[in-house]
């Protein structure tokens, strides 16, 4: 019986009708930011006054409560939206717009009799025949500035991804982050870059803060803090005779240590420098083994059993040329052995699919593996206001995320045009399949899928202000197959799920 059987308990019909409407609710602002007319939301930010959120998960998390019967459904839809920014960087909105409309449908059909676990398995079987056909719509790419362009809509944003992602297309290898002035700049740096404390120590005052450059580096790479050089005195002396260049990358340079390379430096004229890294604890003892992959340098550290006093020169790595600037250190044609740095790559690569559950570690290990590569890129986005730089940074991932993906797989018509095209071919698609599942639960499936399919082009129409089938797209928007793929797999898996839902807790 549909009742609410209990106080604070809601099933059945009453239950189901909740979840309709919350996820109504939610659908109707996620959707909104689709298409080049989408828009965002404004959310109270509390003493920081009023708040932009102009993606689709970024919405879904201020729609979201965090209790009650209303609140289940579009927290269910809000995590699976997280897991696919994770993943995808992109196609957030377009996720929630499927799931919800393909929920709806088949709700309707449920409230008809259905049911919804069988609707739910049928549902699941027909999508798993949607990555075939959606395969067979490939069309050629137009270039990776018109794919940047689709996906954020920036002019500005697109072209500096464009030009960026040519030279340096791995996964990771370029970072976004946010700039204090307005406008899109990108650097480009060829070789092993370290992130490290500004404080250069042995830099005299007038230097710091200034790029710094040395030739012919020789690398010592310390997981230790340092306070005392004592048993490296012998060391430095080959150095000073030798005019050659030394960095010294420890944890910490402190005390004696920290005197004696500014005496050095600034007295002797020696070409030696202290660097710090700028991650702590274990992510600095991580980030040394890096630099000593990379330039051939034998770790000390008690892990290692390599201690101050047992440092030889054949120790030191090597780099031909060492750029010091603000935070970063770059090591420039590093010597270490090619094998051992492709060993530690592989290394990085299979922890980050490892940790593919836990955003911020994975983006790490990336970009670590990226760095490795010797080439690595930074995108720095600004906005006149801060709503506009959070809206433009969120669009640099989304265009340098479409382009990797374009790349690796192909695109098919964008705009929500493969998906419509995959909803006209479905009927005939499936004529003759599966013959085991009852009639009334294979239309009602069909009919939930295609109606998620169409979804897209709709709610971009809807927003655009004109009908679905007026709804005029350029012929270079495109989308990244792969990222269609993952978004309509989903999409329906979420929407089978939702249907399972028959108890609320009010």
């Amino acid at each position: 019986m549909d009742t609410l059987s209990t106080p604070g308990i809601m099933t059945g019909a009453a239950a189901r009708e909740l979840v309709v409407k919350s996820l109504a609710q939610s659908a109707r602002a996620i959707g909104a930011s689709l298409g080049p007319l989408g828009r965002g939301l404004m959310y109270g930010g509390g003493s920081g006054g009023p708040r932009h959120a102009s993606g689709g998960l970024a919405i879904a998390r201020q729609i979201a409560q965090e209790n009650g019967a209303w609140s289940v459904a579009p927290r269910i839809l809000r995590d699976a939206l997280w897991e696919a920014q994770r993943d995808l960087g992109d196609g957030t909105a377009r996720t929630a717009c499927i799931a919800v409309a393909a929920h709806a449908v088949a709700a309707a059909r449920v409230a008809q009799g259905v049911s919804p676990v069988l609707l739910g398995n049928a549902i699941r079987r027909i999508s798993e025949k949607l990555p075939g056909m959606l395969d067979a719509q490939r069309c050629p790419a137009p270039g990776a500035l018109a794919i940047a362009r689709a996906a954020c809509g920036d002019e500005e944003v697109a072209e500096a991804v464009a030009r960026i992602s040519a030279s340096l297309s791995e996964t990771g290898a370029v970072d976004v982050s946010e700039d204090w002035r307005p406008g899109v700049r990108f650097e480009q740096f060829e070789g092993y870059c370290l992130d490290v404390k500004p404080d250069a120590i042995g830099a005299g005052r007038a230097e710091q803060g200034v790029r710094l450059e040395m030739d012919t580096v020789h690398v010592l790479v310390v997981n230790e803090v340092l306070d005392d050089f004592g048993p490296l005195a012998r060391i430095l002396e080959q150095f000073v005779s030798r005019s050659k260049s030394l960095v010294v990358v420890a944890r910490g340079i402190e005390g004696a240590a920290r005197a004696t390379l500014v005496a050095n430096r600034a007295g002797l004229r020696m070409h030696v420098l202290g660097l710090v890294p700028a991650d702590a604890g274990l992510h600095a003892m991580k980030v040394l083994e890096d630099l000593c992959a990379v330039t051939g340098a034998t770790l000390v550290s008690e892990e290692t059993g390599v201690s101050i006093a047992g440092v030889r020169p054949t120790m030191l790595g090597r780099a031909v040329h060492l750029i010091v600037d603000g935070a970063r250190a770059i090591f420039v044609d590093p010597a270490g052995p090619e094998q051992d740095i492709a060993a530690r790559r592989a290394l990085i690569l299979a922890e980050a699919d490892a940790q593919r559950y836990v955003s911020l570690d994975r983006e790490r290990l990336l970009r670590r593996a990226a760095r490795l590569g010797c080439g690595w890129g930074e995108v720095r986005v600004g906005g006149h206001t801060a709503w506009e730089t959070g809206q433009r940074v969120d669009g640099a991932r989304a265009a340098l995320a479409a382009v990797r993906a374009a790349a690796q797989q192909g695109v098919v018509a964008g705009g929500g045009q493969a998906l419509d095209a995959l909803a006209d071919a479905l009927p005939h698609a499936l004529r003759n399949e599966f013959p085991d599942m009852a009639l009334p639960v294979r239309r009602a499936a069909l009919d939930a899928v295609m109606s998620g399919c169409r979804a897209v082009a709709a709610q971009i129409a809807r927003n655009a202000g004109v009908e679905a089938i007026s709804l005029s797209i350029p012929s270079d928007v495109v989308d990244p197959l792969s990222t269609t793929l993952s978004i309509v797999r989903r999409a329906f898996s979420v929407a089978a799920t939702l249907l399972t839902i028959e108890v609320l807790i009010c």
